[in-house]
């Protein structure tokens, strides 16, 4: 048998766990997409039954990123004391509550209650699934497993994108929570992370769970036996976290860091995915605005898969920096399109092509780089003295930043004009460029200890 057809073979239990623990990613992707098919439903057609003003909507659309920045503060946790598979389980509970009240709302309060729980089941997800993905997986396919969060992410959103326009507001809410419930069905058939049952002191429990992952033919001894040895390891060289932030390498992690997380928001990335069906009707293309939405969805989960494929030849730095330099050019097209059309320096139907393929190309070049790659790099550059206490701080600033974007993103179009907005988006991931060129480091090919050394100062020599 050759070692690609025990790849695909003799693997699938790691490849099936890896993708059921995604399924999680799935409800999130949902509950992100949610706001651009339903938009006109809920605020024009008032289909719930009740007003809700373009403010509300703004609120409605994002406070689930609230929800998920705070479950990024108790989530490592819960994780620690209850274990990775049933934290991720409970959270089917929220997820639940959230879709309830989105499917029997009265009222903006119960839609922004339910919006804020789906928002706390989704943020937990998008930090207790890629953990246990790459607890589960043999490190020859880790790469693969980890890119499974994000490709279903994308999917999520592209399945709301498909359904919304043509189901009701009732039951896209009820196929959406739909999907959370057959994630838990599905989940709670796969076994417990064996890392998590070693560092309890487990192992009876951790040998089955790893012959489940690798086969009744494995002998687990020699895997459980090495990760009790860097568990001590850890242990005999733990350092106080006041001496890891005095590092240089920590500063310049932490740098790193924010500044990624920094210029993800800044990008619009989070506008373009909740209100892009508002974009296009505004823009009056010719297409029809739904299908205009879920081409870009199509876009940008198949340019997900492209950049999982390239993140490992081209590097990261080549794909941030052509992220960034092309989701600049298409912001700033964009605003020059809103511009001449406010301004009534062009007919809109003269420049139809420019939304589409605008965001087009922005979706492309996010999904190939500021997407994926942004938080691989913060788990790469942050040591494991450091990420257990700021890695859930990166990801609540990073959460709260995209709710303070789209937020305002209404208010500041209307005082200022719609072009003008995205030109302060273009600003600033231009800005974006100078800091991926001049600060962002090459990490691919390396070790974490070298990566640690690239950060102190130290010049990094490729080892032959």
């Amino acid at each position: 048998m050759t070692d690609l057809n025990y790849q695909y073979t003799k693997k699938w239990p790691q490849y099936l766990a890896g993708a059921a623990a995604s399924g999680g990613a799935l409800a999130v992707g949902t509950a992100l997409g949610w706001p651009a098919p339903l938009e006109g439903k809920l605020l024009d057609e008032q289909e719930q039954g009740f007003e809700i003003t373009p403010s509300q909507w703004d609120w409605i659309g994002s406070i689930i990123t609230i929800g998920c920045a705070i479950s990024c503060l108790p989530i490592g946790f819960l994780m620690n004391k209850f274990g990775r598979k049933w934290t991720m389980l409970s959270l089917v509970i929220p997820f639940l509550i959230g879709w309830a009240l989105l499917i029997w709302a009265q009222n903006f309060a119960m839609l922004l209650i339910g919006r804020l729980f789906i928002g706390l089941a989704g943020g937990a997800f998008c930090i207790s699934a890629p953990l246990y993905s790459a607890e589960i997986a043999e490190k020859e396919i880790r790469g693969i497993i980890g890119t499974f969060f994000q490709l279903l992410i994308n999917l999520g959103i592209l399945f709301v994108y498909c359904i919304g326009p043509y189901l009701s507001v009732l039951w896209t809410n009820v196929t959406c929570a739909l999907v959370a419930v057959v994630f838990g069905i599905v989940f709670f058939f796969m076994p417990e992370s064996p890392v998590y049952l070693v560092i309890k002191n487990r192992e009876d429990e951790a040998k089955q769970s790893y012959k489940w992952l690798r086969g009744e033919s494995f002998d687990p001894d020699n895997e459980i036996k090495a990760l009790k040895d860097e568990i001590a390891e850890n242990e005999r060289n733990k350092i106080s976290f006041r001496e890891v932030m005095r590092l240089r390498a920590s500063k310049m992690a932490i740098f790193i860091g924010f500044g990624l997380a920094t210029f993800q928001q800044m990008s619009g990335i989070n506008v373009v995915i909740f209100y892009s069906t508002r974009i296009f009707r505004e823009a009056e293309v010719d297409m029809d605005e739904d299908i205009s939405t879920i081409i870009m969805g199509f876009i940008n989960f198949s340019f997900t898969i492209v950049g999982a494929l390239l993140v490992d030849r081209l590097g990261r730095r080549v794909l941030l920096l052509t992220s960034i330099i092309g989701m600049t050019l298409c912001t700033l097209a964009l605003g020059v399109f809103f511009f001449l059309i406010d301004n009534d320096l062009a007919e809109p139907t003269s420049l139809s092509w420019l939304p589409l393929t605008s965001l087009s190309i922005f979706l492309i070049a996010f999904a190939i780089g500021y997407g994926p790659v942004v938080w691989l790099m913060i788990s790469e550059v942050y040591s494991k003295e450091l990420s257990g206490f700021i890695s859930p701080f990166t990801g609540f600033y990073n959460w709260m930043f995209a709710f303070i974007i789209t937020l305002t993103f209404r208010p500041i179009a209307e005082l200022i004009s719609t072009g003008p907005t995205f030109w302060i988006f273009s600003g600033a991931s231009f800005i974006g460029i100078l800091f991926t060129f001049f600060v962002i480091p090459e990490t691919k090919g390396k070790s974490m200890s070298d990566i640690q050394r690239l950060l102190s100062g130290e010049k990094y020599i490729q080892k032959s």
